[in-house]
């Protein structure tokens, strides 16, 4: 039998299930996808896991390294604990949940953006008070200073490292905890500023 024949005697097959015989030799034809490594899952999964008595904190810089003229960002991924809140913009009179990062010379920090909150009612005081109480995420942009001064500061460095807090009061639905800061540090590895037209190179 020829292999005419036996397309053929194979589309005849397809027809009798009710199979599109185009569309599957199309499909048959198509190389499998490769999927590639996603380097944001990645740091996330190399996270920092860290718990207090009122939430749980994962924080990873969003990428491994940086260089000058660059900008990567500090991620805290928070999940409040069961029937627990924290506070959000908004809260006048209460401590506002806040990532802070100390400043050092040739980091730029952004501006923060606050995710949407949610309105808790305190029955109570009969108060309406923006909180978070499901998981939510704070992002720390910044950028490393490109200027001849911070290239020449940073060269020969292997990695920059930034400190920080995490500062806030969470509640329940009967009472207010005491405020709590919670230590935070971030280790990039720095490369090389990018060459004109050019990928960044390691130092």
């Amino acid at each position: 039998m020829t292999r005419f024949a036996d397309r053929r005697r194979v589309a005849a097959l397809l027809l009798v299930a009710g199979l599109p015989v185009a569309a599957t030799a199309r499909q048959a034809q198509r190389p499998a996808a490769v999927s590639k490594p996603d380097p944001a899952a990645s740091q996330r999964e190399a996270g920092v896991d860290i718990w207090t008595d009122h939430l749980k904190v994962r924080t990873y810089p969003s990428a491994p390294s940086v260089a000058p003229g660059q900008r990567v960002s500090l991620v805290l991924e928070i999940e409040p604990g069961e029937r627990m809140h924290v506070y959000a913009p908004g809260a006048d009179g209460y401590r506002v949940i806040m990532l802070t990062v100390a400043g050092q010379p040739f980091v730029r920090l952004l501006e923060q953006q606050y995710p949407a909150s949610e309105i808790y009612v305190f029955e109570p005081l009969n108060e309406r008070i923006p909180v978070y109480q499901k998981p939510f995420k704070l992002v720390q942009e910044l950028t490393l200073d490109a200027g001849p001064k911070a290239q020449a500061a940073l060269r020969g460095q292997a990695q920059l490292t930034l400190k920080g807090s995490l500062d806030y009061q969470a509640c329940d639905d009967k009472i207010c905890f005491n405020p709590v800061s919670v230590p935070l540090s971030w280790t990039l590895a720095l490369r090389a500023a990018p060459r004109p037209g050019g990928p960044a190179t390691p130092e």
